[in-house]
């Protein structure tokens, strides 16, 4: 590979990478379950409504309702830490 297109590669993986995470979903007890979402390109309500996302699409794949049982946030430092949001959410039965 040369270094041209090897630099391109790294610049786009910098970029996909750089989008948003998360930590996935850990289940802590019988039905209460976390994640933590982050990224550097949205500030910290973008980065709850993501986790909240995250969450309802969870529960819906076990067809189930999300109900959130915590949440903590930090804003993060420009540049050196991205806002992080830190849910806690049980998966209910429906009604």
């Amino acid at each position: 590979m040369n270094t041209r297109s090897g630099m391109a590669l790294w610049m786009a993986a910098a970029l996909l990478g750089g989008c948003g995470t998360s930590s996935g979903v850990t289940q802590l007890n019988d039905d209460t379950y976390m994640l933590t979402a982050s990224s550097p390109w949205q500030g910290n309500d973008g980065v709850a409504i993501k986790g909240l996302q995250q969450a309802d699409a969870y529960c819906r794949n076990l067809g189930r309702r999300m109900r959130v049982v915590g949440s903590e946030r930090s804003e993060g430092l420009p540049v050196v830490l991205p806002p992080k949001a830190l849910l806690s959410f049980k998966c209910d039965k429906p009604a």
